[in-house]
């Protein structure tokens, strides 16, 4: 299955120690230099960001550990 992100869509991803949680993706999937990633981040700094004029601060998660979720509206 190949997962595809972008801008600002709502995402799940499963932590080392197996929790889910709900992000939002900053971009597309990066295919990184040993595995793809997607970069994520909490929704609030998701809006800081984007009210600020910046770029979210966001962390890398294995493209193996998320999932898409569909946009709520």
């Amino acid at each position: 299955m190949t997962i595809t992100t972008s801008a600002g869509q709502p995402i799940e991803v499963r932590d080392a120690f197996g929790q889910v949680l709900k992000l939002i993706a900053v971009g597309p999937v990066d295919p990184g230099y040993d595995f793809a990633v997607v970069w994520a981040c909490r929704r609030e700094e998701w809006e800081a960001a984007q009210q600020e004029g910046r770029e979210p601060e966001a962390v890398p998660w294995p493209i193996e550990d998320v999932s898409v979720m569909e946009p709520v509206g």
